[in-house]
């Protein structure tokens, strides 16, 4: 495995591709968490809506709530 590191290392300080690879590793990066940060606003959303469904089934039959009996 250290051999593989190694020789990322290597590619990313070579003089004639390193620079396009450095931006590439960096554009793909902020693609990733672009699409991480939209990927948890959904899952927000989406709790968010099921918090209200939650609340307007209130008057259902509950086994648990010994009041409805």
């Amino acid at each position: 495995m250290a051999q593989k590191i190694d020789r990322i290392a290597q590619m990313l300080n070579c003089p004639v591709k390193g620079e396009e690879l450095r931006r590439a590793v960096t554009e793909s990066r902020k693609e990733f968490l672009l699409a991480k940060q939209a990927e948890e606003d959904l899952e927000e959303d989406v709790l968010d809506d099921e918090l209200i469904e939650d609340d307007e089934d209130d008057d259902e039959y509950d086994e648990f709530d010994w009041t409805t009996e």
